[in-house]
């Protein structure tokens, strides 16, 4: 009862946008006749405990496995069911995204991270398919940017010195970048430290469309893109969460339009995907270290405060 409480006070997931209400009181319904999702909401709420009470790991564990297993088998099994009820894609849907969440919480989270995002388009299509309305709005970027736009066109910029480091960095990895998913990784996210000098707004989109980009890549090419052991796709992925720290500023508003937000806690502001960026950066071979001293600079702030970069 205690993570579950917690669940709905204090950690319930910022996306997708403006689904305050859905996340709690819908979703709470859901979870009550599907196991899964009950699973998943306590192991987010746990996870997020772990803050303030690092014992609660095996709780967080426990529970993120059982959903885990259990998401698999329904993911694998929606295709072919004749019967699908709105009610079980839908909580398909909302375990997914507190899965999606539950990852930030982790240092090697970026990888689960990405996979459970795509679950989500997978189910959302099988939804799609079979006629199912998705219980939760502004999920496509249309009309999330509708809601985002208004607030973000006049968002001020980042620091000169942030973007031009970003770009100088991200300019020095193309060589490596042998095939076209490498360069057309690399062109994404050198786009996106681009627009940091004239559009913070346009470098949000840029943001975006990248993460549009993997979700869609036929498997074996996003197996690709998240192989760590590929030392180009390491840094290139080291890169991309360093510029979403220095974005802090920015994708602040994704959390600022919500009409009401989880009741604040002590404790100060939380590294969040920071993490991924520290494990990432251990992750860089000897050979490489010369093309990741941005990123390792982003690290180096960050540890020193974590709201370096504008992050609340």
């Amino acid at each position: 009862m205690r993570f579950f409480q917690h669940f709905m006070l204090h950690c319930y997931p910022h996306h997708p946008l403006d689904n305050e209400k859905i996340w709690t009181h819908e979703v709470p319904c859901l979870s009550q006749t599907n196991e899964f999702l009950m699973h998943a909401i306590l192991g987010m709420a746990a996870c997020d405990l772990m803050r303030s009470d690092p014992t609660l790991l095996a709780f967080a564990m426990s529970h993120r496995v059982k959903a885990i297993r259990a998401i698999k088998k329904s993911l694998a099994e929606l295709p072919k069911q004749r019967g699908t009820t709105s009610e079980h894609a839908n909580a398909l849907v909302a375990t997914c995204f507190a899965l999606t969440f539950q990852s930030v919480m982790f240092e090697d989270g970026m990888v689960e991270y990405m996979t459970f995002i795509r679950g989500i388009l997978v189910i959302g299509a099988q939804m799609w398919i079979k006629g199912i309305k998705p219980i939760f709005v502004n999920l496509v970027d249309q009309d999330s940017h509708a809601l985002l736009g208004p607030r973000m066109a006049g968002l001020p910029l980042i620091q000169t010195e942030w973007a031009d480091d970003a770009i100088e960095a991200i300019a020095g990895l193309r060589h490596l970048c042998r095939d076209a998913l490498e360069i057309e990784y690399h062109a994404l996210i050198a786009d996106m430290a681009g627009k940091l000098r004239t559009s913070s707004w346009e470098a949000y989109q840029v943001l975006q469309k990248h993460y549009g980009w993997w979700i869609q890549l036929p498997h074996q090419k996003f197996q690709r893109v998240i192989d760590l052991a590929n030392q180009t796709m390491l840094l290139l992925a080291s890169h991309w969460i360093a510029l979403k720290q220095i974005m802090a500023a920015i994708t602040n508003a994704e959390v600022e339009c919500r009409e009401k937000a989880p009741s604040q806690r002590e404790g100060g502001v939380d590294v969040g995907i920071g993490r991924w960026l520290i494990y990432l950066n251990g992750q860089v071979d000897h050979e490489h270290l010369i093309y990741n001293r941005w990123p390792s600079w982003v690290e180096d702030q960050l540890k020193r405060d974590p709201g370096f970069f504008g992050r609340k």
